[in-house]
């Protein structure tokens, strides 16, 4: 009698916890006070974030700022850099890309962070969205996913 076994593997999957909520900006910092409106290198700002529900991803964030603009009535073009959240329990680092439209003046960012301190193995995408170069308030949606849930 042959006695037969199916093993079927067994795989964690990873868990999405879908985020929303929102960032306040302070003034960009550092600039080229010849150059800034052109070009930003190694600028930065910071800024408080509020994700409803949500406390591994509310802190307070130091952003350093590059960008190459031109310009209608209002700044427009390609802007990237890093991002470094922090809170009581732990820390997010990460990076950043996004731009300003030509016609509307709309900010849209993409980021993605790595976990740190209790948030050690959880990586977060972010995006972000401002509808006017004059607001210093983004809308943050996105979601933290953790690769060892099941």
């Amino acid at each position: 009698i042959a006695l037969s076994v199916m093993v079927q593997p067994v795989s964690a999957q990873t868990i999405r916890t879908p985020v929303e909520g929102e960032e306040v900006c302070g003034p960009v910092l550092g600039l080229d006070p010849i150059n800034f409106e052109l070009h930003a290198r190694n600028a930065w700002s910071y800024c408080t974030d509020t994700i409803y529900g949500e406390p591994r991803l509310t802190g307070d964030v130091n952003l350093t700022i590059n960008w190459n603009f031109k310009f209608t009535t209002h700044p427009y073009g390609p802007m990237w850099g890093t991002v470094r959240l922090t809170n009581e329990n732990g820390y997010w680092e990460g990076s950043w890309v996004g731009k300003i439209t030509k016609l509307e003046g709309y900010s849209y960012i993409n980021s993605l962070l790595r976990g740190h301190g209790d948030y050690e193995g959880l990586q977060a995408r972010l995006s972000y969205f401002k509808e006017s170069p004059m607001s210093s308030t983004y809308q943050v949606s996105g979601f933290i996913m953790d690769p060892g849930g099941e």
